[in-house]
């Protein structure tokens, strides 16, 4: 027996080079535990951009019956866009 012979008789059972369903497997544990992380950032940051506004609330009362522009929907607007925007300024590390 040379060593082509035992070469394939070796390689006749061996399990294939790469296995897809695995893969997708890990990846989609990947991509759930990153989703995870992202949405307890962005809710964390929410919650605490709302503490914020509680408790500067009225202290800048004052301010807000001054400027005819500014309203309770503007400010929930500028809350959302900073909850959205700071994980893509500080993205979670891997």
């Amino acid at each position: 027996m040379d060593d082509a012979d035992l070469k394939a008789l070796l390689m006749a059972g061996a399990p294939p080079a790469s296995d897809p369903r695995f893969v997708l497997a890990v990846m989609t544990r990947i991509e759930q535990r990153r989703f995870r992380r992202e949405l307890a950032m962005i809710l964390g940051l929410g919650a605490c951009a709302m503490a914020l506004l509680v408790l500067m609330a009225p202290s800048l009362q004052m301010v807000w019956d001054h400027v005819p522009q500014t309203s309770n929907l503007a400010i929930a607007l500028v809350l959302m866009a900073v909850t959205l925007v700071m994980p893509q300024i500080f993205p979670s590390r891997d």
